[in-house]
């Protein structure tokens, strides 16, 4: 699997696991310090000579993924959003034919590119794609896993801000539950997660049941202010 680097709204890669040409690793590396110091063009300069680093290559190729998932990232950045989507789908069907569609690397390209969508409020495209992304990571973590925790709540807020209220809560209360068995009732970490279902809550006028949601974040928040015992 290739490391994950970024996470700025889209996520960059770094190599793959793989002997790749110095040249490449160079530009690569390169454009992904430009792009954190919000240099766009100039990472978008240094990604795409990394791919051409790569014209000789004949076979299907990681780093080719990498250097388009990138580059992507950077037309994003500069509004460039058509050329982000073409870039994205490149990577990720090249990452596919490499790996196959069900393996957990394309859960990056899938994520990125229902990112892209889901800011253009595309949300009937982006949707599918998270919703692609959770039952890979599922089969590789399990049910239970923490890491789906930002994915429930991501297709929590893309089903809700469609209406779709039927469909967005079992997200919203899985990830309550994911996060109460990996943490314990009283973790101050599942705030955040309470207050996100206690809004969709208001959203759908229910708001009797949001003010018991908010009574739970309170009774969370007296749990880990209470002075120790002496």
């Amino acid at each position: 699997m290739y490391a994950l680097i970024l996470v700025l709204g889209v996520i960059l890669v770094s190599s793959p696991a793989k002997a790749e040409t110095e040249s490449w690793k160079t530009l690569n590396t390169a454009g992904m310090l430009a792009y954190k110091e919000r240099n766009f063009v100039m990472a978008q300069e240094m990604f795409y000579r990394a791919l051409d680093a790569l014209g000789g290559t004949t076979e299907p190729d990681p780093r080719i993924a990498t250097t388009l998932n990138n580059l992507g990232a950077t037309h994003e950045a500069l509004g460039e959003y058509e050329q982000a989507e073409l870039r994205y789908r490149h990577a990720l069907t090249t990452i596919e034919s490499i790996q196959g569609p069900d393996h957990p690397d394309i859960v990056v390209g899938l994520n990125n590119l229902a990112s892209l969508y889901f800011s253009q409020r595309a949300f009937d495209k982006a949707e599918p794609l998270w919703q692609r992304g959770l039952s890979i990571s599922e089969r590789f973590l399990g049910d239970t896993h923490p890491h789906l925790i930002r994915t429930l709540l991501t297709l929590g807020l893309v089903t809700q801000v469609q209406h779709k209220f039927d469909r967005a809560e079992p997200y919203y209360i899985r990830a309550i539950q994911i996060g109460r068995q990996a943490l314990g009732t009283d973790h101050p970490s599942l705030i955040p997660l309470y207050e996100r279902y206690a809004s969709f809550l208001r959203q759908a006028d229910r708001d009797e049941e949001a003010q018991v949601v908010d009574r739970q974040v309170e009774a969370i928040r007296t749990a880990n202010t209470r002075s120790p015992p002496e």
